[in-house]
């Protein structure tokens, strides 16, 4: 090795060091760092290589009295313990329990909706009987944690099954419940194994009607009995439509599967027509398989228009995504969701994050509020086409997160919401004029920012209530992200966002592993950036502090006092009427202690100088004009 190849690889260690090094200075919990030491994460944001996974099949048979909202089920579970630990107990999620009488609940609910909870009849463990009342289950809250007489080893696999019934919701509309007679929009319905993972073992956070979910990777096969007249849409791909539809609806259908354009499966005059084959005992049997989702949820209506069309999501291997509306015929603006959904799949497959749309299925229910699943939406009607647009695409963008990859929503839901509004924006304003949700995110967000009502975004999402969580989730995230796209450029970040989906799809990510990642594709340490942005009580609020002439150049003074590094745009306006604008993008403020001088060089006097603009957030404008 020459002198200058040594001097070059000393220099090359040392800064190698230095980037390690770096990105220690972050605050990282001591379950993080026995991951890393355990090699199930890694330093560079990649899983490690004793990353484990725990494996999940469910055979689900159940049955829904849509009149009464009655809904019993059995299911069978095979478990397979993929850690290196040995599970003395399984952890099940009875999300149905939140409306059971006394328990914690961050959401309101209907007094008439209370219940005495999921009611479980029967549970085997390895063919063993066990006694739901009995000292190998405990219940607390929306938990039950199923004790077991010999622990399940590593590589092991166990077999549960359990028969529930309860009555669903009819007045309170939490993401699932009743919308109008015979029409139901069924999630959160099942038992469910809780994630265990190499972090915090088992998932015990119970659920508050607030705060979202953590769920885990599964297979599905599922069959859903209801009465003769009712449509099913749910997750997964539907297996025996030929037994159900009648003739001319199947046609129908078929063609959608492969059509470029909207297929009207079930019209207006189709209502009061026979639309499903006869049966001898007024129940029709529906079968659903999906493979490797966290969820599985379906809706039924007896009177809902069905529309239906597909797309090409990749190119290379030509996978194709079937998309299925169903919708009340006075839900006015469902009559273009086909047309926006197919619009909004192409514009995430091929533009932003770039990724072929993973799902074979996307079906949007016109239900409530607006709230994801695993190939399925539930959305409300919306009074004007923008919010209709906005509402589709933010919902349609959440298969990327928390889905693609498995978020921990109930810890870091600013890993799924702030991506999920970003993902969409430019798609938004692309297709109607004046929807400018960058903007109304930047207002929003300024004008709560700095107040009581925000927190960190790495204060973990259950312990945040109130409109704090929205602005912790929502809008700090988005722009966050927004942010760092102009700090790295718009193609590294895109590189940075597909390696990190690439890294973590079908897995667990957590916040490190999504730091870690982009420092490693940037090559570079962007602690600078991660601190205030995620962990710190900074605000934005950038301002002029001087302005000064010195006979060649003028000498503008711009100070942080927020603690954020944002973008700066100026706006300077001269005394002969012209303008001009100059951009700094944030990387300016790498380094500078909080205050940045720059220098514009011109013949011209200035009249008025601007700082900001619509999507650059700031807590205080007063201070962001400079008039000579």
């Amino acid at each position: 090795m020459t002198r200058t190849s040594l001097v070059l690889f000393a220099l090359s260690l040392l800064l190698l060091q230095q980037f390690i090094y770096a990105q220690e200075r972050l605050f990282i919990p001591n379950e993080i760092q026995r991951a890393i030491e355990n090699g199930t994460r890694t330093k560079t944001g990649e899983p490690g290589k004793n990353y484990w996974q725990n494996k999940i099949k469910y055979n689900i048979k159940a049955k829904f009295n849509p009149t009464t909202g009655f809904l019993k089920g059995k299911e069978d579970i095979s478990y397979t313990n993929k850690s290196p630990y040995s599970l003395n107990t399984i952890v099940i999620n009875l999300y149905p329990n939140l409306y059971k009488k006394g328990s914690k609940r961050d959401k309101p609910v209907h007094l008439g909706d209370l219940h005495d909870g999921i009611i479980i009849s029967k549970i085997f463990i390895d063919d063993k009987k066990i006694n739901p009342h009995g000292e190998q289950c405990f219940f607390e809250g929306t938990l039950l944690y199923l004790s077991l007489t010999n622990p399940l080893k590593s590589n092991k696999q166990i077999k549960i099954s359990i028969e529930w019934e309860f009555n669903m919701q009819k007045t309170t509309h939490l993401r699932t419940g009743k919308y109008d007679k015979n029409t139901w929009f069924i999630g959160y319905w099942y038992p469910q194994i809780a994630v265990y993972d190499d972090i915090f073992g088992w998932d015990e956070i119970p659920y508050d009607g607030l705060h979202e979910f953590y769920s885990p990777f599964a297979d599905f096969d599922v069959t859903i009995s209801v009465p003769e007249n009712q449509l099913i849409w749910a997750t997964g791909i539907w297996q025996n439509p030929e037994s159900i539809l009648d003739n001319k609806y199947l046609h129908r259908y078929k063609k959608s599967l492969t059509a470029n354009n909207v297929v009207q499966i079930v019209k207006q005059e189709d209502l009061n027509k026979s639309i499903l084959q006869p049966t001898k005992d007024n129940l029709r049997n529906w079968h659903f398989q999906a493979k490797n989702v966290v969820d599985f949820a379906f809706a039924t209506s007896d009177h809902y228009l069905w529309d239906a069309t597909s797309l090409v999501v990749d190119k290379e291997t030509k996978q194709r995504t079937v998309i299925n509306v169903a919708y009340d015929k006075n839900s006015l603006d469902f009559y273009d969701v086909a047309k926006i959904s197919k619009k909004t799949i192409q514009y995430l497959s091929d533009s932003m994050p770039g990724i072929p749309f993973p799902y074979p299925r996307m079906s949007v229910f016109n239900g409530g509020g607006g709230m994801e699943y695993p190939m399925m939406v539930n959305d409300r009607s919306e009074s004007n086409y923008a919010e209709m647009i906005n509402l589709t695409s933010h919902e349609i963008s959440h298969t990327y997160f928390p889905f693609y990859m498995g978020i921990n929503q109930e810890r870091y839901a600013w890993m799924d919401e702030g991506w999920a509004q970003f993902l969409p924006s430019e798609f938004q304003s692309r297709y109607v004029t004046n929807n400018d949700q960058p903007g109304y995110s930047s207002y929003v967000y300024s004008y709560y920012a700095g107040t009581s009502a925000e927190l960190p975004m790495m204060v973990q999402s259950f312990n945040i209530k109130g409109y704090e969580y929205y602005v912790a989730s929502y809008y700090r995230p988005e722009i966050a992200y927004r942010t760092l796209q102009n700090l790295l450029g718009e193609d590294l970040f895109l590189k940075a966002l597909q390696e990190y989906a690439r890294r973590w799809n079908g897995k667990y990510p957590g916040p490190y592993d999504f730091f870690f990642t982009f420092n490693d594709i940037a090559g570079e340490d962007l602690s600078w950036f991660w601190k205030p942005w995620f962990f710190e009580m900074a605000f934005p609020d950038l301002t002029i502090d001087k302005v000064k002439y010195n006979g060649k150049d003028y000498e503008i003074i711009i100070e942080n006092n927020g603690g954020l590094p944002l973008p700066i745009e100026l706006t300077i306006e001269y005394k002969d009427n012209s303008t001009t604008k100059i951009a700094y993008p944030v990387r300016i403020w790498n380094g500078t202690g909080g205050i940045i001088k720059l220098f514009h060089k011109t013949k011209k006097k200035i009249k008025k100088i601007i700082l900001g603009n619509k999507i650059i957030p700031d807590v205080n404008k007063k201070n962001n004009i400079y008039n000579h």
